[in-house]
């Protein structure tokens, strides 16, 4: 009788061993039927983009300057940013010929500049001085600046296309990304207050996983293709307000502090994090793609007011009219440096240093100035690259 019950619980986890075994099995063939679902999906053309015109291909990344310790508002100057983001093309019949851009990793542009006005040329050629200097500080730290049309990987945190006018934007947070969205919505001719521009694209644009969205390369060079930078110290400034200030996101800050300390808690306490998770709070150089991905305008936020026009001539959409800033739509009354200026001064040197060091590569690669160096928040090399101002 011992002997039979010995041999009944062997067999039972036998039979239980067994069970295990056919449901991992089970698993492993589900997940890779949904592997091979996911990747048939991605070769067909099929993306979450949204207009009417079905998708063949998909795609990559790359990206920024500014003027003094001006009193432009941070988050005036974030939103302006993405409204100068957005370039113009023809109409879709002289789209090949109009815009035929190279990939810029050959700093080899080819746009039809003809209409452009003096200025517009000038920002052009300054925009272009600015990817070559990235580009080259990129190589002197033994980053490679080679991007592949056939890696369908190697591309920015977020890009969208509007396909009709050639536009391909990479959404770099916290440089005026939202007015930039409001603005291919408007050309759709939807109203700022009609959608909720983060989470619905609503078929205005479209989201490029990878190269598979365009046809062929040749198609892809066709697309003006743009990217905002911002200074680091501007930026995490303009990211504390509204991430933190506007909504506590990062942590419940104590009572009757100033918003300067709120600040300096901010920074000692999570500005630290060796893997940073918020988009809004990673560095832009590696979020961007930007020393790979062959963008051909970079928008320098700080001075947004010369890029806007440029994009619309470029884009044909010089007949909708770009989204304002917070400051101008009445939702800030205070100027950007003002606040930068302020949160800086109460922040001891180890504070000041965190911040320096979690955007150290922002600071080599894009070029910013620093806070107490000559020119900030500018580009240090903007004087040498600017040959002609607003």
């Amino acid at each position: 009788q011992h002997y039979k019950s010995i041999t009944f619980i062997e067999v039972r986890k036998m039979e239980e061993n067994r069970t295990l075994v056919l449901i991992c099995i089970s698993l492993g063939l589900l997940l890779l039927l949904l592997f091979n679902y996911s990747h048939d999906q991605d070769q067909s053309g099929i993306s979450v983009l949204t207009n009417s015109q079905p998708e063949k291909d998909k795609f990559s990344s790359v990206q920024g300057n500014f003027n003094s310790k001006s009193t432009d508002s941070i988050e005036n100057t974030t939103l302006l940013l993405d409204q100068n983001l957005i370039s113009d093309t023809e109409a879709s019949t002289n789209k090949s010929s109009t815009l035929g851009v190279e990939p810029a990793n050959d700093n080899n542009y080819h746009i039809n500049n003809s209409e452009l006005t003096d200025l517009q040329k000038h920002t052009l050629e300054k925009s272009h001085k600015i990817l070559a200097k990235i580009r080259e500080n990129c190589a002197a730290r033994n980053i490679s600046t080679v991007w592949n049309f056939r890696d369908k990987f190697l591309k920015p945190r977020l890009l969208i296309a509007k396909k009709e006018y050639h536009i391909l934007y990479g959404s770099n947070p916290k440089t005026g990304s939202t007015s930039f969205k409001k603005f291919l919505f408007r050309i759709d001719g939807v109203t700022d207050e009609d959608h909720e521009f983060h989470r619905n694209a609503g078929g205005h644009y479209k989201t490029v996983y990878n190269t598979n969205f365009f046809e062929n390369e040749a198609d892809f060079n066709q697309y003006v293709k743009i990217m905002a930078i911002r200074n680091p110290i501007v930026r995490v400034v303009s990211a504390f307000r509204d991430k933190q200030l506007r909504h506590n996101k990062y942590f419940k800050a104590p009572q009757n502090i100033t918003d300067s300390e709120d600040f300096a808690l901010f920074v000692q306490n999570r500005l630290p994090k060796e893997k940073e998770s918020d988009v809004h709070l990673q560095p832009q150089w590696h979020n961007m793609c930007i020393c790979q991905f062959p963008y051909d305008l970079v928008v320098q936020i700080e001075e947004v007011g010369r890029y806007i026009p440029l994009i619309q001539k470029l884009t044909g959409t010089e007949h909708v009219e770009y989204p304002g800033s917070r400051k101008e739509q009445g939702t800030d009354s205070h100027d950007s440096m003002d606040f930068v200026n302020q949160y800086w001064a109460g922040l001891n040197e180890e504070q000041k240093q965190i911040i320096l060091n979690k955007y150290s590569r922002d600071f080599e690669i894009l070029g910013y100035t620093k806070f107490d160096e000559d020119g900030f928040p500018l580009l240090s090399y903007d004087s040498e690259i600017t040959t002609k101002k607003i």
